[in-house]
C-alpha cells in the first residue's frame, strides 16, 4: 500500500472543523457530509491529518480532540516547517490567505486547498498564482460544493 499523504489544517473554526454540526441533523445530511476540511480529510483513507493550527489555542485543542489530530500549533509557519505536509487546507479569514498560500508553496507543500474568498486583491491573487506555478503546487479553492447535486 502506498504511503498516506500528510495533511495539515490551518484554521480550526467553522469551515475548518465545525460546520458539520450545522447540517448533521438534516434529513438530507448525506448530501453535505463531510463538510469541514478536517472531516473531509478524516474520510479519505489515503490521507492522514497530522496537525492543525489556529491562532486561538482553544480551537486547536477542540479540533484535535474531535478529530484525533496528533499535533497542534498556533503558528502555521512552524507547523509547515516541522510537519512537511503534502497537502494544506487554508480555512482562515481571507486577509491571511495570500500570505499562508505563498508560504506553503515556497516551503514544499504540493497541494493547497483554500477557502473562499480567495484573497483580498488581484495583486494577492497574482502572487499566489505565481508562487504555486513556480513551485509546482496543485491549487484549488472553495467552490467545489457548487457541483453537489443539491445545488
Amino acid at each position: 500500500m502506498a504511503e498516506k499523504l500528510k495533511a495539515c489544517l490551518i484554521g480550526c473554526g467553522r469551515m475548518g472543523a465545525t460546520i458539520d454540526d450545522e447540517v448533521k441533523d438534516r434529513p438530507d445530511a448525506h448530501l453535505f457530509l463531510p463538510y469541514s476540511h478536517a472531516a473531509g480529510y478524516k474520510a479519505v483513507e489515503d490521507v492522514e491529518l497530522v496537525a492543525a493550527c489556529d491562532v486561538l489555542p482553544e480551537k486547536v485543542r477542540a479540533a484535535q480532540e474531535r478529530y484525533g489530530i496528533p499535533r497542534g500549533y498556533t503558528d502555521y509557519r512552524e507547523m509547515i516547517l516541522k510537519e512537511k505536509p503534502d497537502i494544506v487546507s487554508v480555512a482562515t479569514r481571507p486577509k491571511s490567505h495570500a500570505e499562508i498560500v505563498i508560504f506553503a508553496a515556497e516551503h514544499g507543500v504540493k497541494g493547497i486547498f483554500c477557502e473562499k474568498p480567495l484573497c483580498c486583491s488581484m495583486e494577492e491573487a497574482d502572487r499566489m498564482l505565481e508562487a504555486c506555478r513556480k513551485h509546482g503546487v496543485k491549487f484549488n479553492y472553495g467552490t467545489l460544493r457548487r457541483y453537489v447535486p443539491l445545488y
